[in-house]
């Protein structure tokens, strides 16, 4: 599912977030300013790592991969996949908290005291 492909350009820089797990693959798209550009949700029936290819080729079909300015991976099968495509693999409990903070500003400021997310 593509949400905002109006405001893709060509020579953007992106981030690519990939949560995979056991039953699906989770895929984000981010501008430097944390819009979502793109939203996809695959299910993997029991081949994640292969279903991880699809997406990622699809996504460089209509993406310069030069553009990438990051990656990160969470889930059951991140930490693999690091290995096999690069980027930073982030704890799961991380990445939730670090997301709903930069969502919800006030929020990160109480996470911050109870969780130590970092900045």
């Amino acid at each position: 599912m593509t949400l905002n492909s109006s405001s893709y350009t060509s020579d953007l820089n992106f981030y690519l977030g990939f949560d995979i797990g056991s039953v699906s693959l989770n895929t984000v798209v981010m501008d430097e300013n944390h819009n979502i550009l793109e939203n996809y949700y695959d299910y993997v029936h029991g081949k994640p790592f292969n279903i991880l290819k699809e997406r990622l080729t699809s996504i460089l079909r209509n993406h310069d991969s030069g553009s990438i300015k990051g990656i990160a991976l969470t889930g059951t099968g991140g930490k693999l996949a690091t290995g096999l495509i690069g980027g930073t693999f982030v704890n799961e409990i991380i990445a939730q908290a670090t997301s709903t903070g930069r969502l919800f500003l006030k929020l990160k400021q109480l996470l911050k005291l109870v969780v130590r997310i970092p900045n």
